[in-house]
């Protein structure tokens, strides 16, 4: 199954049904793909900006790119102008497929959405044969750094989640998460893969909509990223009637062991799964997998590799870690291991770098029984409300608008150091505007001074030790 080929062999089956809704069948939808392809000249490999919402013209575009030949890069349609900017000048795409604006003769429209030709004209760039789909690492804070996925990764990571999460043609996931997200795009693929039905929203967990929306079209699952589970228990959640809900699914950072065994317990009491996910987008999306009756007993565990998929650890000298408990770095080795990153245009003609094989940059161990557990990160990046964030470059930002403080922190919550909180209201607004963090998720805290080792280096370890919220 390629789900960019083969969509019409499921025919009349439903694909997609939106939040205004709109039913459109696998061939409706294999006939709208083949249309936005016809007009993109199949001579040279071209590169296509989609700024995503989720609906079925974003999914068009995204399939229909790729479809053709061509490389898609997925960018959230809210991006502020200013980071969509830097993207763009980048990347320097021929195409932008967008909401309708009116500010220039397209060269094709669906609907909502139209393709505009840009002024670029890559004709000294060549592009890599075997890519197939740009995702940004860090979308929220517009940096250019992206990921290299291919066609075939993209197949192979659809059909292992089809596989451990058994799904087939009855499913009708909702889309709670966005597409250009890795673990929203997982969705949309892997149920495509099967020839189910995806219930497209833009609408909040929060908002009445997405319930009226869920309980309507009956929804079989949910996903979400920890930010997420700590919204439904708060909305009440365990206390729903969701007759249709079969499964949900965690993944996009860490969930508290003990809130991974509320929801554990609530699936056994409903008969329904609960699954556990691990993954990166440098592994198109998902890389591990808790089976759901381990949830429980194993709650603080990412669980196993995927299908077609491998796990292992190295120590420090680079051997391969063999015994139980011993931490050491994680390694993950698949189809659907990433080509290598792109930070401009000229990055797109790099071929596979990476081989199959992911250093995953997390530290964890793996119990007697084979499940994996992370014990941190050894990099400089967080997850906020599951989307990663790096801190290098906000604290370079704020630092370029004046500020003298540092970042720090941990899923779901950015942690600012200075020495002078008079600034930190400030702070916060440019955060908020700029990258689109909640204000709950970031905390400021004054230190006596920016600690640096003789080197000149900060010392980030010992200056968010410090930190105790309750002093704030």
């Amino acid at each position: 199954m390629d789900i960019f080929r083969d969509l019409e062999s499921f025919k009349e089956n439903t694909a997609v049904i939106d939040d205004e809704g709109n039913n459109y069948t696998y061939n409706e939808l294999n006939n709208m793909v083949l249309d936005f392809g016809k007009v993109i000249p199949s001579n040279k490999k071209s590169l296509i900006l989609v700024k995503c919402k989720n609906t079925v013209e974003s999914i068009v575009g995204y399939l229909g790119g790729i479809a053709a030949g061509q490389v898609v890069m997925l960018v959230d349609n809210t991006v502020d102008r200013d980071l969509l900017d830097n993207i763009i000048e980048s990347y320097e795409p021929e195409y932008i497929w967008q909401p309708v604006s009116g500010e220039q003769q397209p060269v094709f429209t669906n609907d909502k959405y139209e393709l505009l030709k840009t002024d670029y004209n890559n004709t000294d760039y060549s592009i890599y044969s075997d890519l197939s789909l740009l995702m940004l690492t860090s979308g929220s804070t517009g940096s250019p750094k992206g990921v290299r996925l291919t066609r075939k990764s993209i197949n192979a990571n659809a059909k292992s989640i089809s596989e451990y999460l058994k799904l087939d043609s009855e499913e009708r996931p909702i889309t709670n998460l966005p597409m250009n997200y890795a673990y929203g795009l997982s969705v949309i693929n892997s149920h495509l893969y099967v020839g189910a039905t995806i219930l497209l929203t833009n609408h909040s967990i929060i908002k009445k909509d997405f319930w009226d929306l869920f309980r309507k079209y009956d929804a079989t699952s949910l996903t979400g990223v920890p930010y997420t589970y700590e919204m439904l228990k708060t909305l009440g959640f365990f206390d729903m009637h969701l007759p249709s809900l079969c499964y949900f699914t965690q993944a996009g950072g860490k969930l508290r062991g003990e809130m991974v065994a509320e929801y554990a317990k609530y699936s056994r009491e409903h008969n329904i799964k609960f699954i556990v996910m691990y993954g990166q987008t440098e592994a198109t999306a998902r890389i591990s997998y808790l089976p759901p009756e381990y949830n429980l007993s194993k709650n603080k565990s990412i669980g196993i590799a995927i299908p077609d998929g491998k796990l292992y650890l190295k120590d420090d000298e680079g051997k391969v870690i063999t015994k139980p408990r011993e931490e050491g770095t994680l390694y993950y080795e698949g189809a659907n291991v990433m080509l290598g990153y792109a930070y401009n245009r000229m990055d797109l003609a790099k071929g596979d770098e990476y081989k199959g094989c992911l250093n995953t940059r997390d530290l964890a161990y793996f119990d007697e029984d084979g499940y994996f557990y992370i014990v941190g990160r050894s990099s400089r990046f967080i997850k906020i409300l599951g989307k990663r964030m790096n801190l290098d470059e906000i604290e370079q930002h704020l630092k370029q608008e004046g500020f003298d403080c540092v970042c720090g922190g941990g899923d779901d919550l950015l942690l600012i150091a200075v020495t002078d909180m008079r600034i930190s209201q400030q702070i916060k607004k440019k955060i908020i505007k700029k990258f689109k963090i909640d204000y709950e998720c970031v905390d400021i805290f004054k230190v006596e001074e920016i600690k640096k080792n003789p080197s000149g280096k900060i010392c980030y370890k010992e200056i968010f030790s410090g930190y105790k919220k309750d002093e704030q």
